[in-house]
């Protein structure tokens, strides 16, 4: 087995078409852990495929930035940017200028098009001015205690590891599981005892034990999804999630800050984690 420590790492889109579609595959490929079949031109394809198998979360993570021609102010049902005002995925309504003209900003991702039938208005596609609604994309490497409590703000897009497909016996995972180092252990144990593993002698064998039986249990035939049964909170897993800059502010008030009560110290310090992200990549201070 091995232990690492909660992490957060901002994912930033590149540029262009052809960038958000390297957002998705990134993203998407967390579920299985298959980055490692991530190439120069891999990422077209990923998407296409996802798209034909109905597996369209994964293209939430790909934000479009729309500069809308601005037909008339009102009413908004007579505008082309309209269907955007009214999308609950979407933020518009701006008016700004691109290129020497007026248009609307828009903010969405490429689900909302792709399910809807917009695609045309990729044409509109503009890198996104002061006046659009930004996203942001984190990726956390945290435990499944703490992933259940992020999937529960649902105004977020997700794309996390799955159990029931990831074999930890495979020599991609190096035949280990890998657990995360609570927080308040940190403090109690003087951090890493080690390369892999840490003091802490109840929770070790615990953990040592889980390993033993769900390697086990893949040889008795069982299957990943079958053996996840028994693996525990500690875990490790990687999920991305994706949002808007309002919906993060919300995120730090409640699972940094605690405006509605004090927060789990594994969330707490995960979302300190990740503010000092916004602060370092961003320069913002949400």
């Amino acid at each position: 087995m091995k232990f690492v420590k909660p992490s957060v790492e901002y994912i930033p889109q590149e540029n262009g078409l052809d960038g958000m579609y390297k957002q998705i595959e990134r993203c998407g490929r967390v579920c299985y852990k298959s980055e490692d079949k991530i190439t120069d031109s891999s990422s077209k394809g990923f998407v296409e495929r996802m798209i034909k198998s109905n597996h369209t979360a994964m293209l939430e993570h790909g934000t479009v930035y729309l500069a809308m021609p601005l037909e008339t102010i009102l009413p908004i049902e007579a505008n082309g940017w309209g269907k955007y005002y009214h999308n609950p995925y979407s933020k518009s309504g701006v008016v700004c200028e691109v290129n020497g003209g007026k248009a609307v900003a828009v903010t969405t991702n490429y689900r909302v098009l792709v399910e809807n039938g917009w695609l045309d208005d990729l044409q509109f596609l503009c890198e996104p001015t002061e006046y659009h609604t930004k996203r942001y994309t984190m990726k956390f490497i945290t435990d499944r205690g703490v992933s259940h409590e992020l999937v529960r703000h649902k105004v977020f897009s997700f794309a996390q590891e799955s159990q029931r497909y990831c074999n930890y016996s495979k020599d991609k995972f190096n035949h280990k599981i890998t657990f995360i180092e609570p927080s308040w252990n940190m403090l109690l144990s003087g951090v890493y005892n080690g390369i892999d593993e840490f003091d802490g002698d109840y929770f070790n064998h615990a953990l040592r034990d889980t390993e033993k039986y769900y390697f086990k249990l893949l040889d008795l035939g069982w299957t990943p999804q079958q053996a996840r049964s028994v693996l525990p909170n500690a875990t490790k897993t990687e999920i991305v999630m994706t949002g808007f800059e309002d919906d993060w502010e919300c995120f730090f008030d409640l699972r940094l800050r605690g405006t509605t009560g004090k927060p789990h110290p594994d969330m707490q310090h995960l979302a300190q984690l990740a503010w000092n992200e916004f602060k370092d990549k961003l320069n913002l201070e949400l």
